[in-house]
């Protein structure tokens, strides 16, 4: 996002040089005071982005920003209705690496591994997730769930 009101300075300029390779917008707010016609500077000119002037204070032109923001992220593809989606890659990796460590609690299971060994596995999916969540979990809920299992030898 660039004033509008005011001619580009070194920090606006190294900005546009960090997105020119990048999926971006160029959003030229407040064209509600004095313009300067920033979509015709030779730096935006170059990124070859998309750019669209605005006002946030008079919220002019946002519809616009709406729509550009589905297509560059497709997000009328994007159906909440049953379905799962995951918008945070550390939260991604961080579920792929619980689904790892409860497949190796399953396989520990079928093999009839101490419960011992089985609630590390546990455990560690139980961690993973709660870096997502942020809640803490503790030996007493790892006992609750264990309690539940009824392991014959």
């Amino acid at each position: 996002m660039f004033d509008n009101s005011k001619e580009l300075n070194k920090e606006d300029i190294e900005i546009l040089e960090f997105i020119k390779n990048r999926k971006a917008i160029i959003l030229l707010n407040k064209t509600d005071l004095k313009q300067n016609s920033l979509e015709k500077c030779k730096e935006i000119l170059q990124t070859k982005k998309k750019v669209i002037k605005t006002s946030l204070l008079s919220e002019s032109n946002l519809s616009d920003l709406y729509r550009e923001l589905d297509i560059m992220f497709n997000l009328e593809q994007i159906s909440p209705d049953n379905e799962i989606v995951i918008t945070n890659m550390r939260h991604k990796e961080l579920i792929e690496k619980a689904l790892k460590h409860l497949e190796d609690a399953k396989a520990s299971l079928k093999m009839k591994m101490p419960v011992d060994i089985i609630s590390i596995n546990i455990k560690e999916v139980l961690e993973d997730l709660e870096k997502i969540t942020g809640d803490n979990v503790s030996e007493d809920v790892i006992k609750e769930i264990f309690s539940r299992f009824c392991l014959g030898k």
